[in-house]
């Protein structure tokens, strides 16, 4: 298995994050972030990258082992509703693209017996 990509976080996001973990039953999936948490490099809000998936971002990514192509905002579960997409930080495609700069991808399971690499295609902020 490749070694995972480097992920960029504001200390916002991160401890906001950290601050989410604490608050759920722990899983897979927060297992998961939490991994990705301990991996970020952390930096100032300036000097986040505008390609680089946070929190709010609206993201296009490609799940490889089906070809399809989905475009969603990343949010935190209690900004789920049924009139936008939105992909909550807590599934198992919004934990594995956080941090990811367009063009990257990362090979991520997304049930307990499947994997599958996902690949960022375009990130806009919404500021």
């Amino acid at each position: 298995m490749a070694s995972k990509p480097k992920i960029t976080l504001t200390k916002e996001v991160y401890e906001s994050l950290w601050k989410l973990l604490e608050s759920v039953p722990e899983d897979t999936i927060t297992n998961q972030l939490e991994e990705e948490l301990e991996r970020a490099k952390i930096v100032t809000p300036s000097k986040l990258p505008d390609d680089v998936v946070t929190m709010h971002s609206q993201v296009t990514f490609t799940v490889q082992s089906t070809g399809k192509t989905f475009t969603y905002t990343l949010v935190y579960p209690t900004e789920l509703d049924s009139t936008e997409h939105k992909l909550s930080i807590l599934s198992p495609i919004g934990s594995a693209i956080i941090g990811l700069k367009q063009g990257q991808e990362i090979d991520w399971p997304i049930s307990k017996t499947q994997r599958t690499t996902v690949k960022v295609e375009a990130v806009s902020r919404a500021d």
